[in-house]
């Protein structure tokens, strides 16, 4: 599939706390549990996923793989149950859902995660509606380094944007928004610089 490149004057977006995307995700209580609270959850085998609240957000992922959904309730239970921060913490981690031989895991998934990004970065795969799945190559993203300097990050420099969200994108339940209603949990991910 190819993309459509949008040509417009340069957009600057500063990265100091940028929410790139919040996605609710809901689970089935595995039949054998009888759990009432979200702090009672130790494991991952406890959940089900079923599926995204945001069906347009679901069916957006698919642009990444068509078991991008998988991969990201998977990663939202390893950030409940783990404290797992970012994607490469993800990467490291033990419990991750297995999809590929071993010794092809590390490259598989930080090919998909950075193929996410670019499009969190570039298009609309993030809406509550269906993308357009635009590249949208005007954006320019800024960053105040650690001596107080910007940092400019175009489409020229996204590799290197991109290395730097899957170690520095944070990953993180948002309690507010997560809860259990009959057996079905509903956790809300969100990600944000």
């Amino acid at each position: 599939m190819s993309t459509q490149i949008e040509e417009r004057n340069s957009i600057f977006i500063n990265l100091n706390n940028l929410t790139f995307a919040e996605y609710v995700i809901v689970y089935r209580i595995n039949d054998i549990f009888s759990i009432n609270e979200l702090s009672k959850f130790t494991n991952k085998h406890q959940l089900l996923f079923q599926r995204f609240e945001s069906k347009n957000q679901q069916m957006n992922l698919m642009f990444v793989d068509s078991i991008f959904a998988n991969i990201m309730a998977d990663v939202t239970l390893d950030v409940f149950l783990n404290e797992t921060t970012s994607f490469s913490k993800y990467l490291g981690s033990q419990s991750k859902i297995k999809l590929v031989a071993r010794k092809d895991e590390d490259r598989f998934f930080k090919y998909k995660f950075l193929n996410f990004i670019h499009m969190l970065l570039y298009s609309d795969i993030a809406t509550n509606l269906s993308s357009q799945v635009k590249e949208i190559s005007n954006k320019v993203y800024c960053l105040k380094n650690e001596i107080g300097e910007l940092e400019y990050f175009s489409i020229y420099e996204q590799s290197i944007l991109q290395n730097k969200l899957l170690d520095e994108m944070k990953l993180k339940i948002n309690l507010d928004s997560s809860y259990i209603s009959n057996q079905e949990v509903k956790l809300c991910l969100s990600l944000s610089y």
